[in-house]
């Protein structure tokens, strides 16, 4: 008798499975519309002065280093489709409940909870996953560079699901900011921050912070300048998780990758319990900076997420392409932050399914040196001068208000400036300190208004900085001023140039490092 219900049973499961098959076309399912639906939001695109076409600093990445390895846009597989519509989800996959001999079905995965001392079933499909196609399962699992050491992501992920206080923050350029989105809220950091909530935090328990400290095109470099105001001063502590985003910004940048490897040391550093994920976004050219930042990752045993890596076989195969992913050279479009917030997630349920690790030691420092770590933020706020720091603003004594915004707090992102008065003489910026480490910060506009100053320290010419450019949006600008191995004192003055007496120029702040 048993023996004629197995068989009647395996002849059900194999007529279930020959019917979906003839259902839908090989790797394609019922695709429901991906459009999502738009966050309420209170301040337009046209309000944060800070999204612009110009891309990410006043020069283009060099698209002649897209790496060869990316598969060229797929122009004939459906290049000229603008829709936002082409869904990464598969309705049509379902799965028998039970296998043909009338077994159990395998038991869901486990994990300890270590902070309340009990296990918790996972599903066997990561939450967010259960209606993927094929084509883009392969996709998230195909941006997954590394795992990396997965003790502090998990402490994450289990303080998060029992209600513990979290804070969350992304810093990066424009891509982080959601510029390329429908709105900003539509961006890859505040899609990750809802999907993270919604799917380890107790529903309605409010345990998380987030903290989107995005600025567009700006480098590490500022990121780290800003990295007490913006991520620990607006998350009120140390972040528990970090995402690192500036591999579409740091080319040029004025550190040579120190002030990115001196954040990963300091969130490491500031919080032992921390993640941290390095994210790699994507320019339309297919270039970034990963080849660069991926060794970092490796020393710091990182999790690490590859967008370019992420598209290349979607590309090739015509089920992605720059219509769909891009809303111009730099950014992605709705669905491509969507795609780059589902790829971060693939890497949490990941680490939640694996067996935990124990912590890895955090090195001395990366590839790079970690000189930045604890750099320190100038203004015109007399509140930012430290003991044995003075400042003499000189002829600097206007306020610009014309600066970029920061969408997430939508303030000026560097209202206390210094703005150089051209009707005021030339009498020179002068700032004491003793340091090893100076950078300054600078605005660049596209009015003619603005103009050339000089960087002396100790009475030594070491930079010219132009406030002016034909493609400036009043972005900002790092340069290094000082870069040495030692502190020493120092004498920083900061004059227009011969023949701009009369123009004007903003210094926006400057960092220094001891």
């Amino acid at each position: 008798m048993n023996k004629k219900i197995r068989l009647i049973a395996l002849l059900l499961a194999l007529t279930l499975i020959i019917t979906g098959c003839s259902s839908s076309p090989e790797g394609k399912g019922n695709t429901p519309d991906i459009t999502t639906e738009k966050v309420d939001d209170t301040n337009s695109a046209e309000e944060d002065g800070s999204v612009s076409a110009a891309g990410e600093g006043s020069s283009a990445a060099p698209g002649s280093e897209a790496s060869s390895d990316v598969a060229a846009d797929a122009s004939a597989s459906g290049e000229g489709s603008s829709s936002e519509s082409s869904s990464p989800t598969d309705g049509s996959a379902s799965e028998a409940a039970a296998s043909a001999d009338g077994s159990d079905t395998e038991t869901a995965d486990t994990t300890d909870d270590s902070a309340s001392g009990t296990a918790t079933e996972l599903p066997e499909i990561i939450p967010g996953e259960e209606d993927y196609e094929e084509w883009y399962s392969d996709m998230v699992e195909a941006s997954i560079v590394s795992t990396g050491n997965n003790a502090r992501l998990k402490k994450v992920i289990e303080k998060a699901r029992v209600g513990s206080e979290i804070r969350v923050a992304a810093i990066g350029g424009s891509v982080t900011e959601g510029a390329g989105a429908v709105v900003n809220k539509e961006g890859y950091a505040y899609k990750f921050a809802s999907a993270f909530e919604k799917n380890y935090c107790p529903e309605g328990a409010g345990n998380m912070t987030f903290v989107n400290a995005g600025l567009s095109g700006t480098p590490s470099s500022l990121g780290i300048m800003r990295y007490d105001r913006d991520v620990v001063g607006l998350l009120g502590g140390a972040p528990d998780l970090l995402i690192i985003e500036f591999s579409v910004n740091d080319s040029g940048e004025a550190t040579h990758g120190q002030a990115y490897s001196s954040m990963i040391h300091r969130a490491l550093t500031d919080n032992p319990d921390c993640a941290v994920i390095l994210l790699f976004a994507v320019f339309k050219s297919k270039w970034n900076m990963q080849t660069n930042y991926i060794p970092e990752g490796e020393i710091y045993e990182l999790p690490m997420v590859s967008i370019k890596d992420a598209i290349v076989v979607p590309y090739f195969n015509g089920d992605l392409n720059n219509d769909l992913f891009f809303s111009d050279e730099y950014h992605p479009k709705t669905y491509g932050h969507q795609i780059m917030s589902d790829c971060l997630m693939h890497l949490i349920g990941l680490v939640d399914r694996e067996a935990p690790e124990t912590a890895s030691e955090v090195p001395e420092h990366g590839i790079r040196k970690v000189f930045y770590e604890h750099t320190t933020m100038i203004t015109a706020d007399p509140e930012s001068l430290e003991e044995g720091v003075t400042l003499d603003p000189g002829s600097f004594t206007l306020t610009d208000k014309s600066v970029q915004s920061m969408f997430f707090t939508g303030k000026a992102a560097f209202a206390q400036n210094f703005m150089h008065d051209k009707e005021g003489g030339n009498d020179p910026f002068t700032l004491k300190l003793t340091c090893k480490k100076l950078l300054l910060n600078f605005k660049t506009s596209n009015s003619k208004s603005f103009g050339l100053a000089e960087v002396l320290v100790d009475g030594a010419p070491v930079a010219a900085c132009n406030g002016w450019a034909s493609g400036g949006w009043n972005n900002c600008n790092v340069v290094s001023v000082i870069d040495a191995e030692e502190s020493a004192e120092h004498t920083v003055e900061i004059r227009m140039a011969e023949g701009f007496e009369d123009k004007s120029f903003t210094i926006l702040s400057l960092g220094y490092a001891k």
